[in-house]
């Protein structure tokens, strides 16, 4: 078993032993983003396929083990004491963190090839199962809070996280169907 392969097995194991946060996000959310990651790299061969495995399994890892604080910068810390456990090289490191610290487009935007990757592949993986729902069951809001705030983010996942219109392209029907959902009353 690889590296890459052995740090899925861990986290999986780390949501499934966590209180925190349910066992569907191993399943749904990163399994999403694995299958998304996968669909971009065979039309962007020349991207690093490792940097973008790694990111996959680690860019969410503040949520995963229920540290307080920003979700991006704890990412990457925690993601880092995790490559230093398998004797990742500093520049692996290095660039899986920024991978981690863009992801999702708030205050570092990706600039390079994996970097898009991998944020693409994180909002595509909204589209699919009850993500955004299931989401909204972590906050206390409204319906009329909720659709506001969904509609918010299903507008940013598509417009300013997915880099590739073939990615966008492979997502428009989910994402023109969840808009015209939310949009009924």
């Amino acid at each position: 078993m690889d590296n890459v392969e052995k740090i899925k097995q861990l986290i999986k194991d780390e949501i499934y032993n966590s209180d925190y946060i349910g066992s569907w996000f191993f399943g749904e959310h990163l399994l999403g983003v694995e299958k998304n990651v996968k669909f971009l790299l065979n039309n962007l061969l020349q991207a690093d396929k490792e940097i973008v495995m790694l990111g996959v399994w680690l860019h969410d890892l503040q949520r995963i083990r229920g540290i307080k604080g920003d979700h991006q910068k704890i990412g990457a810390e925690e993601a880092e004491k995790v490559l230093n456990k398998y004797d990742y090289k500093k520049d692996v490191i290095e660039k899986v963190k920024k991978i981690i610290l863009c992801h999702s487009c708030d205050d570092v935007m990706p600039e390079t090839l994996e970097e898009k990757i991998l944020a693409s592949a994180d909002a595509m993986s909204h589209y699919y199962n009850d993500f955004y729902l299931r989401i909204a069951t972590l906050g206390q809001r409204n319906l009329e809070e909720f659709r506001k705030w969904v509609l918010e983010k299903i507008d940013r996942d598509y417009n300013k996280k997915i880099f590739f219109d073939f990615a966008k392209e492979k997502i428009k029907f989910n994402h023109d169907t969840l808009v015209n959902l939310l949009r009924m009353r």
